[in-house]
């Protein structure tokens, strides 16, 4: 690959703990199977993935002063991720995340925290950073430092792409910012009311849009450009722990379109890049290479 496209995202981070369990325990105790400690987050997991598979990434959030936020750090600085735009809040508790995956399904149960960091201001964006961006990826957190950006973004052609997983206050205004809305299912339906992905898709496109999509787990997903539908089935692999997945569909989303696919390839690439994530536990551990990516394609 001659060109590398440089990937900012803006949004939350944290330290997720997981543990991996038999069964997911209510009112219950259960021997975990194994435990681990690993960063993550929407917007910071999917930054991860595509500095795995060869983009320029930044990210750009708040972590606190304390031994959490110094973990976060050090889990961006491991996968060569700029994180200079990172504020440091003395005296704060770092996000985090505590995570149940059951080991017959891989699904996850995940209850979070933001701590007690103040989240990004308008101000603390580095307008050169945005510019210089080919793709600026959102998870609705920090909203107000993130709508800021994706304006700036787009005044400088920037494609703004979000990951619509979380009603936070706002979403509207900055999903109305984004040339790249993917959400999930679940979020499709609250946010539309509507009753299929197909249904919620048209509102969730808008005009200012290019391209929607909604990801449907062991279904694939659905993607809509203003006229076309298209759809992309899951791929067969040994699913071990779904924690991460859509963060990864993101981020690889983002540097396959950054790459001038097609909105098919775009949909394809990124479901192989979170299906390769699921055979591994953690969020973060099984993202592939583009190289073990494309190896796979080829044999898919």
């Amino acid at each position: 690959m001659n060109f590398t496209p440089h990937i900012t995202g803006i949004g939350y981070c944290g330290m997720d703990y997981l543990c991996r369990v038999p069964y997911v325990p209510h009112d219950d105790k259960v021997e975990l199977i194994e435990s681990l400690i690993q960063g993550g987050g929407p917007c910071a997991t999917a930054i991860v993935a595509a500095a795995r598979l060869g983009a320029d990434a930044a990210f750009c959030g708040a972590v606190g002063d304390d031994a959490r936020g110094e973990q976060i750090l050090r889990g961006f600085d491991d996968e060569n991720v700029d994180t200079r735009n990172v504020k440091v809040r003395r005296g704060a508790e770092s996000p985090a995340g505590f995570c149940w995956i059951d080991q017959t399904s891989g699904k996850r149960s995940i209850a979070w925290t933001r701590g007690t960091v103040k989240p990004l201001g308008p101000r603390e964006i580095n307008p050169a950073l945005i510019a210089r961006s080919h793709v600026l990826h959102l998870d609705g957190h920090q909203t107000r430092a993130a709508l800021a950006a994706a304006k700036l973004a787009r005044a400088h052609g920037v494609v703004v792409s979000i990951d619509a997983g979380t009603l936070v206050p706002d979403i509207e205004k900055l999903l109305a910012q984004c040339d790249l809305i993917i959400a999930s299912e679940k979020f499709a339906a609250r946010y539309t009311g509507e009753a299929t992905p197909r249904s919620a898709l048209k509102k969730l496109f808008a005009d200012s849009c290019r391209f929607a999509a909604v990801t449907l787990g062991r279904k694939g997903s659905v993607g809509f450009d203003g006229k076309r539908f298209f759809t992309c089935p899951p791929f067969d692999v040994t699913v071990v722990d779904t924690t991460g997945a859509g963060d990864v569909y993101h981020g690889a989303f983002a540097f396959a379109y950054a790459t001038g696919r097609p909105w098919t390839e775009c949909m394809r690439f990124a479901t192989v890049v979170a299906a390769l994530k699921c055979t591994r536990f953690g969020g973060r551990t099984g993202i592939p290479s583009l190289k073990t990516t494309q190896s796979f394609m080829r044999k898919a």
